[in-house]
């Protein structure tokens, strides 16, 4: 019997093929950041497919990433429900999902709820043979800087460094060049704890070592700017800053921005008051 003569088989065609055109749309639109009309495909999809987490999941992707109208609350949301959907053995979906949720919840700022999310996704993953991701290990000592536990915070800030170190994969130059820039972001943030700790003389230490491996890194340069200034070292401060204003292409604008250093960057407090002694009592 042809389709034409079964009207099950034609409907499940009918939708088998709204189902390749929606996800070819909502594709389309998530490479351009057309966030709006990517929901819009997915909650099609959704509905065609309830069962499907996958859907849900990528709602969820869209709706922490969509800036500036990013909507946390409605990705925690999204990733609860695939998480819902998604088989208990299915441990390395379920490790990716809580930490999508977890993301979405730092978002928020749910700063507990991050952290049972992010060890949730350390935990599973492990259970499933899989190696920790740096990347979650760092985010989980971003979750602990907010919650002011600087000491945990370096600690995973460490871990992280420890983990881009020993990572192995693809054996191309983007990807060593991934894990050389994820292992200096690490290294940094475990720097930047350190001076928040009050062991400032360490924290310039460390901020030196990883200059001289990453000289065209200006978060490291504006840090021992503002730690050197601190130090009553001026001739050094301002030779840092001078370097990461006019030697890096990324500049240094954004680091006279307290509001994007303390919200988007996420430097701790003493590091965003010594910058800002550096660059407006200077």
């Amino acid at each position: 019997a042809s389709a034409a003569g079964d009207p099950a088989a034609a409907a499940a065609g009918a939708a088998a093929v709204d189902v390749g055109r929606l996800q070819s749309a909502a594709v389309d639109a998530f490479s351009r950041r057309d966030f709006a009309a990517a929901q819009g495909s997915l909650r099609q999809l959704a509905a065609l497919q309830p069962d499907n987490p996958s859907w849900r999941e990528a709602l969820g992707q869209c709706y922490t990433d969509g800036a500036p109208n990013q909507d946390f609350a409605a990705a925690i949301a999204e990733f609860s429900a695939a998480i819902a959907l998604t088989p208990a053995a299915d441990l390395q979906g379920r490790a990716r999902l809580l930490a999508g949720r977890a993301l979405a919840a730092e978002g928020a700022s749910e700063w507990s709820a991050a952290l049972a999310d992010y060890d949730g996704a350390l935990a599973t993953a492990d259970a499933a043979g899989l190696l920790a991701d740096p990347y979650i290990i760092n985010c989980r000592g971003n979750v602990l800087a907010s919650l002011g536990d600087y000491e945990g915070a370096r600690k995973a800030y460490l871990a992280s460094a420890v983990a881009f170190q020993s990572t192995k994969g693809i054996n191309s130059v983007q990807y060593s060049l991934m894990r050389g820039d994820g292992y200096t972001f690490a290294a940094s943030n475990a720097a930047l704890a350190l001076a928040q700790l009050g062991d400032t003389g360490a924290a310039i230490s460390e901020m030196e070592k990883i200059s001289r491996r990453a000289p065209g890194n200006a978060d490291m340069r504006a840090a021992l700017a503002a730690l050197y200034w601190s130090k009553g070292r001026e001739e050094d401060a301002e030779f840092q800053w001078e370097y990461a204003c006019s030697r890096i292409s990324v500049g240094c604008s954004k680091y006279k921005d307290q509001d994007w250093l303390t919200r988007v960057r996420r430097w701790p407090p003493t590091m965003v008051a010594l910058l800002d002694a550096f660059v407006n009592i200077r």
